[in-house]
């Protein structure tokens, strides 16, 4: 899948299999492209508490939006999901990705749970 990628710590517990994260993803692009928008780019960084604690990140669901406005460099979005967390916490940063899409084009995200 194009745009999101995943980097995991290897002392991070491995609960959550790496094709669950990528398909979550694949569902908020598809919701998005229904819409007439594209997903951005995101990256998710599941990292032990000990990796989490030597980068200054205090929890999970930790959303970074990196923008740029260097020509040629692309915004992106950060998801940090710390020891274990699980997916729902996952489910919750992507809704939140969803969300600050349409808040920073000045719009109101459409209704996304049914």
């Amino acid at each position: 899948m194009q745009n999101f990628a995943v980097v995991r710590s290897l002392d991070v517990p491995n609960h959550i299999p790496p094709d669950e994260f990528s398909s979550c993803a694949r569902q908020l692009a598809a919701r998005m492209k229904a819409i007439g928008r594209s997903m951005p780019p995101v990256l998710l960084l599941h990292v032990s508490e000990s990796v989490a604690a030597v980068l200054g990140v205090a929890h999970t669901g930790v959303i970074r939006h990196n923008k740029s406005d260097h020509k040629g460099l692309q915004s992106y979005y950060e998801i940090w999901l710390v020891g274990k967390a699980g997916i729902a916490d996952y489910m919750l940063a992507l809704r939140g990705i969803f969300d600050d899409c349409f808040a920073s084009e000045g719009g109101e995200a459409p209704i996304t749970t049914q």
